[in-house]
């Protein structure tokens, strides 16, 4: 029993650390990629805030989601396109010790209207 505890103080000291590096969007920070994605590593800091606050997916009767163009005036334009028609944004590249070794993707996906309908965020080894 006390094990059990033990891990789950833990594992919840680990969610509540993992939680204060997050910080609120802000397209300056996320678009330049030096400071983006390597360095301060803003990307990864702002994508929570990116998915459940800035950007728009749902799709209804009276609204609809982000448009590919403010999408792009807000992020810059992806670095690729998946095979799917996702369009992929480089979140941040994973390394051990000196080679990398992952990374960590953002990928978009928009209706035929460029309407933002989804999105993965894909985690690759490699």
């Amino acid at each position: 029993m006390k094990r059990n505890f033990r891990i789950t103080v833990v594992i919840f000291t680990a969610f509540l650390l993992s939680g204060c590096n997050r910080q609120k969007f802000d397209s300056s920070k996320w678009i330049p990629f030096e400071n983006g994605l390597y360095g301060e590593n803003y990307r990864k800091k702002m994508l929570d805030d990116l998915i459940y606050n800035v950007l728009d997916f749902r799709v209804t009767k009276d609204k609809k989601g982000t448009k590919k163009s403010d999408v792009i005036k807000l992020i810059g334009k992806p670095s690729s396109l998946d095979c799917n028609h996702y369009e992929v944004y480089q979140i941040e590249e994973k390394y051990d010790m000196i080679d990398p070794n992952g990374e960590i993707n953002l990928k978009l996906r928009y209706d035929a209207d460029s309407t933002l309908i989804g999105y993965v965020i894909e985690d690759v080894n490699y």
